[in-house]
């Protein structure tokens, strides 16, 4: 797998998305959102009850849902404010798992409070790739100055201002749309087959049209790939297709992988001849935070709606969403909406209609 060569920033309403590239492919992307907690992130937590079996405690950092503490020998009266540290934001079955931070809590400062925030994934792969990266392309305009002062003068940054979207320009939406999907076809005319589970994710290894050893070392490279950019994390089993090579291809996926950050280990094959990765869990999967979620609609309605604003130089557009959609910006994402508005220099107005399936936007004057 190349190098990754550029980086793309993209601010929207309530959210910034970033995404690695190489060679004008994905490598990975992240979702930062204003009322999300972030790995790294530090808040003010107020103490609450003790879970079931002791040694750790639920903490509220006014994100839902509360997180866990693990004590590690440490007491702390219920309803007591610490500094608390995410180090894995929460998922759809469990909180955020926390650990005390070593930044005091300030004076005065409220429970949920955010003290720290932490670091963006544009510093993270700057500093990891600053000799490949080419080019850094910040949307919209009025963030350059920002990553400039993040980055340093060094940074290469290109300001995007295209008729299309950064994400659209560089393929990254068609690809994250594609990822989303089970089925990834091969160059030579294979595919994998992509399936979490919630025990476990299964990768197979199909030669469609092609040769046996040609499709696996296709997949080699990949599958390392897709699981970068899906996010998929936990115990992962992939399936090749059975041939004389499985060591050697064991070998080369351990270096296809040793470059994730996440640092994912390939402990080898299982008795059955499947290879077993165990990657850590950073941030929920793209799965999790895109597939079939009124969030994500919302999000992609506020850009949507910013855009055609744009282009139909009007004063206000209505959105038209479904009524789960609806409530959410409303209620959870108005602080977004209300960016919108800002970034738009017009007005949205949010039109719940129920025949409207979630993930479809209706746009009109």
């Amino acid at each position: 797998m190349s190098a990754p060569d550029t980086i793309v920033i993209a601010r929207g309403p309530g959210e910034t998305r970033f995404a690695l590239l190489a060679d004008e492919r994905c490598l990975e992307v992240a979702h930062v959102r204003n009322i999300e907690a972030q790995p790294g992130d530090v808040f003010v937590g107020r103490i609450g009850e003790p879970m079931p079996g002791g040694g750790a405690v639920f903490v509220d950092i006014g994100v839902a849902p509360h997180g866990v503490l693990e004590l590690k020998g440490k007491s702390f009266p219920a309803g007591a404010a610490v500094a608390v540290e995410v180090v894995t934001p929460a998922r759809a079955d469990k909180g955020h798992k926390l650990k005390l931070s070593r930044l005091a809590v300030p004076p005065g400062a409220q429970a949920g409070a955010r003290i720290f925030a932490g670091p963006s994934p544009a510093l993270q792969w700057w500093q990891r790739y600053r000799d490949a990266i080419a080019e850094i392309v910040v949307e919209p305009r009025a963030e350059a100055k920002a990553y400039r002062s993040l980055l340093g003068d060094d940074a290469p940054i290109d300001v995007h201002d295209g008729r299309a979207s950064a994400f659209d320009h560089f393929g990254i939406e068609e690809e994250i749309e594609a990822a989303l999907a089970p089925r990834v076809a091969l160059p030579g005319g294979g595919a994998l087959i992509i399936e979490p589970t919630a025990a476990l994710t299964a990768i197979d290894v199909d030669a469609g049209a092609a040769r046996m050893d040609a499709a696996n070392r296709e997949a080699v490279v990949e599958v390392a790939r897709q699981i970068r950019l899906r996010n998929l994390a936990g115990v992962i089993l992939a399936d090749f297709i059975a041939g004389k090579d499985k060591r050697k291809l064991v070998s080369d996926l351990k270096a296809q992988l040793a470059d994730d950050p996440a640092g994912p280990r390939l402990t080898g094959l299982t008795p059955s001849g499947l290879m077993e990765i165990v990657r850590p869990r950073l941030r929920p999967s793209l799965s999790e935070l895109l597939a079939g979620s009124a969030e994500a609609a919302g999000y992609r309605a506020l850009r949507l709606a910013c855009r055609e604003l744009a282009a139909r130089r009007a004063s206000k557009i209505t959105l038209g969403v479904a009524p789960a959609v609806a409530a959410l910006l409303n209620e959870r994402l108005f602080l977004a909406l209300d960016e919108a508005r800002r970034m738009a220099s017009g007005d949205i107005v949010v039109e719940a209609r129920p025949a409207l399936p979630v993930g479809q936007i209706d746009i009109g004057a």
